[in-house]
């Protein structure tokens, strides 16, 4: 490999670090990733869907006000309460503040009480389009 093809790479691998720094930057002072503010406004109402978590069925309300996500309401009572009560309060939390999915990551070791509670968001949210 050339030098100049070795200043390339690491001109474009500093360039790809600096561009993630900024865009995690960017979703943590906002709450949102780029774009979604573009999104069509939601259908105002009340909205629920449910989805399999580790050992029951996850229950998610979400509640449209102003074409926005006002509220996230998750029922994972049957869930393990001391990981998959813990994930429901963090990402009710979380969706209510972004408002959908996106750029929102699943709880470690509740993995799959996560997926359910995004997959019962976004079956909200779809509703709501």
């Amino acid at each position: 490999m050339t030098a100049k093809m070795t200043r390339n790479i690491l001109l474009m691998l500093v360039a790809t670090v600096l561009m993630g720094i900024v865009l995690n930057l960017y979703i943590h002072n906002t709450g949102t990733v780029p774009a979604a503010d573009n999104a069509a406004p939601l259908t105002d109402g009340s909205y629920t869907s449910s989805a399999q978590g580790c050992l029951s069925e996850v229950t998610v309300t979400v509640t449209v006000t102003g074409g926005k996500v006002t509220a996230v309401q998750v029922d994972a009572s049957a869930e393990t309460p001391e990981l998959g009560g813990k994930a429901a309060e963090t990402l009710a939390a979380q969706l209510t503040q972004t408002g959908s999915t996106a750029g929102v990551d699943a709880i470690t070791g509740s993995t799959m009480t996560s997926e359910a509670i995004f997959t019962a968001m976004d079956a909200c949210l779809a509703q709501a389009q």
